[in-house]
């Protein structure tokens, strides 16, 4: 692949794609409509690099179909140069993070796929394939079949195919998450390569991420999403020239610069609630995964250390990492002064105990909480000790509009069961109280109530 010296992209260029007020909605099996989307324009010109990052759910993939053409929004629009777009984009096309290859197609006629549907002639198909697999270093492969290729050669063929149809945006749905460190660091310096080669064609990406080194390294404008529903939350301009050394200064720099609009996201103060304050949905985390984080501070020097780093070091995507930061907090046990994540003295209690009295130190946070105030007040309340889930379920969808209601009762059974709070019925439908036994008479529950079997 030949490198092109590098040029500043961001010349204000001409406005490409815009999405003007798009709002996304989809129809749950169950019936209820989960918004996606909400509100979102963004305005993507010629000669840029967009990276869209934030965490799991927040609607960038969702963003990038309908920029794409892909799905239809629910309201607002998106206009190509000015035009409703009105079906598949003709003058993109897309990237996804599964290699997406027919197995039973060699290189060039998986490359190929996308300039039948055109109608070129078979010459024209043949030459424009040629020039895309010459673009992405796979020349000599065209016969292989994908079963014969790494990783990386199997997502440079997506990239061929994408540049076969001489794309003037190329949209990129997390390209390198299924790579290797390695690879997708190679990868990924070729696709800005490939981007300033006049030769392909493109004038613009579009790329999703969950990579904050991966944005900054691309990008010259980074939208930063939050969630319930997903908006754009920041977008921060990158003016790092090209090429970018990862290891200067300047990258360094910008990388905090896009931790610090990522902790503010994701670990938001208003939801830093401790065990007592307003009522906030648990975020959907394992037991295990907060009880992890714990352990794992505790072996630090000070207890403590960057939310980011820390991901890395346990090879966690941040979003999840942060996920699980936001419960322990909630439930008291860590603080986040910033992007630091800091063990409580509740924290180094609970990870100070032994198995036998960790439950118990435990349970006594997460009763506190004012989601499980609010459930286990509901059981008290209730007939003796018992609701149907689906009471439970149209709570949590008005006290939560925006969290799939089904999600946050796994995640309540879960922590219920561990705290041993509550129980769950599943063939019955329903959650039980678990009480001490010397409460269990004044509710009035049957003997077999809250220990009943599935």
């Amino acid at each position: 692949m030949t490198t092109v010296s590098a040029a500043p992209p961001t010349a204000a260029g001409v406005v490409l794609l815009e999405a003007d007020h798009v709002t996304q909605r989809f129809a749950l099996p169950n019936g209820e409509v989960f918004e996606a989307l909400h509100d979102v324009s963004l305005t993507v010109r010629e000669r840029e690099i967009v990276a869209l990052v934030g965490p799991s759910g927040c609607g960038k993939s969702t963003l990038l179909r309908s920029m794409v053409g892909l799905t239809r929004p629910t309201a607002g629009e998106v206009r190509y140069r000015g035009q409703p777009v009105d079906g598949v984009l003709a003058s993109a096309s897309m990237v996804f993070q599964s290699f997406a290859l027919l197995p039973w197609l060699t290189v060039e006629q998986n490359v190929g796929m996308g300039l039948e549907a055109r109608g070129l002639k078979r010459t024209a198909q043949l030459e424009a394939v040629n020039r895309a697999i010459d673009l992405v270093g796979l020349s000599g492969f065209e016969q292989a079949y994908p079963r014969e290729l790494s990783g990386g050669m199997k997502q440079r063929v997506g990239f061929a195919r994408a540049l076969a149809v001489e794309p003037e945006i190329l949209f990129m749905d997390e390209p390198f998450g299924a790579l290797d460190a390695l690879t997708a660091e190679n990868l990924r310096s070729q696709v800005v390569d490939l981007w300033q080669d006049p030769a392909t064609g493109v004038s613009t990406l579009v790329v999703v991420t969950h990579s904050v080194d991966e944005a900054v390294f691309l990008a010259g404008r980074i939208v930063v999403f939050g969630t319930n529903p997903g908006h754009i939350r920041e977008v921060l301009e990158n003016p790092l020239p090209y090429p970018r050394d990862v290891r200067s200064a300047p990258f360094a720099r910008m990388v905090d610069r896009l931790h610090a609009i990522l902790t503010a996201t994701l670990l938001p103060e208003a939801e830093r609630v401790g065990p007592v304050g307003r009522l906030v949905p648990l975020p959907r985390v394992h037991v295990s995964e907060v009880l992890g984080l714990l352990d794992h501070l505790a072996t630090r020097a000070d207890a403590s250390g960057s939310v980011f780093e820390i991901a890395e070091q346990l090879g966690v995507d941040y979003d999840r990492m942060t996920s699980v930061v936001r419960a322990a907090e909630q439930l008291g046990w860590v603080v986040t002064p910033g992007e630091i994540v800091r063990l409580t003295p509740a924290g180094r209690a609970l990870v100070a105990a032994d198995e036998a009295d960790r439950k118990a130190v435990a349970r006594s946070r997460i009763q506190e909480h004012p989601l499980f105030q609010r459930v286990v007040g509901m059981l008290r309340e209730s007939e003796e000790g018992v609701i149907d889930d689906d009471e439970v379920l149209a709570d949590l969808t008005i006290m939560f509009p925006f969290t799939r209601p089904q999600a946050l009762f796994r995640t309540v059974v879960e922590w219920g069961r561990f705290a041993e709070l509550l129980d769950h019925q599943t063939k019955a439908g329903r959650l039980v109280l678990r009480v001490p036994e010397g409460e269990r008479e004044s509710l009035g529950a049957p003997d077999e109530g809250p220990s009943a079997q599935e």
